[in-house]
């Protein structure tokens, strides 16, 4: 987002004290203390399946409710239509020229043939303890994923995170980590399995919920293969 791209703002103006560009979804989480109002919406094109940015729109004010409620109304409005307008323009592109015409290509600046190596889950255990990142969205990805091990995360929800297209983040994991999202992903989950298994009473089945395991027949076929042992035998042997 670029302040003042919607009209001039006095000095004095919270979007004006910002940097050029900023990430207003953070400073909206305090948006009180700015006297401004906020809205956003996903750029989605159905054609590619995808979430491609975000397009947003925002206001200083003093206001107060109700009038701030109308505000916030207007704004929405606002971001819907823009919204709209994009994805009607990306899907005219797509069906005039293709999607190759359409598609923003990144430079990622790296060998593309680590996209075509196996993932060793059985390595996978031993990669995440010596693994290290600079790429500040990768950096927040991982801290998501971490704090929502008890869910059943997908790349979508997370790229959606990090404000990246599912196909690019998927890419850049790979490139920055080594390890594609789905075995990071097992691999983070199953490391805290371990953990619960040792330090823990609860019941296998338990721990598989805990950590968003659809099934117990899943969740114990995930845990030997990247450990090499059933979580039972796991739980018997940590313990003796």
């Amino acid at each position: 987002m670029r302040a003042g791209i919607f009209g001039v703002l006095s000095e004095s103006a919270s979007l004006t004290q910002k940097d050029k560009k900023a990430d207003l979804s953070k400073l909206s989480i305090h948006k009180c203390k700015y006297h401004m109002e906020y809205a956003d919406a996903p750029i989605r094109i159905s054609q590619l399946n995808q979430r491609v940015g975000k397009i947003c729109v925002a206001k200083d004010t003093t206001e107060v409710s109700p009038k701030r409620l109308d505000l916030m109304r207007r704004l929405n409005d606002q971001v819907i239509y823009l919204r709209s307008m994009i994805e009607g323009i990306a899907k005219l592109i797509i069906e005039n020229r293709g999607i190759d015409d359409f598609i923003i290509k990144y430079a990622l600046d790296v060998n593309e043939t680590i996209d075509d190596l196996d993932d060793s889950d059985g390595k996978a255990l031993q990669q995440i303890k010596t693994m290290s990142t600079s790429n500040a969205s990768i950096i927040s990805a991982i801290e998501y994923i971490d704090s929502n091990l008890d869910k059943r995360l997908t790349l979508d929800q997370v790229s959606s995170k990090v404000y990246l297209s599912d196909y690019y983040f998927s890419k850049l994991f790979k490139r920055e980590t080594g390890l594609s999202f789905s075995v990071y992903l097992n691999a983070r989950k199953i490391q805290k399995a371990m953990l619960l298994l040792k330090e823990s009473d609860k019941s296998i089945n338990d721990i598989s919920d805990a950590l968003g395991f659809t099934r117990l027949s899943y969740f114990s076929q995930t845990f030997k293969k990247y450990t090499g042992v059933a979580p039972t035998k796991y739980r018997t042997e940590g313990n003796n």
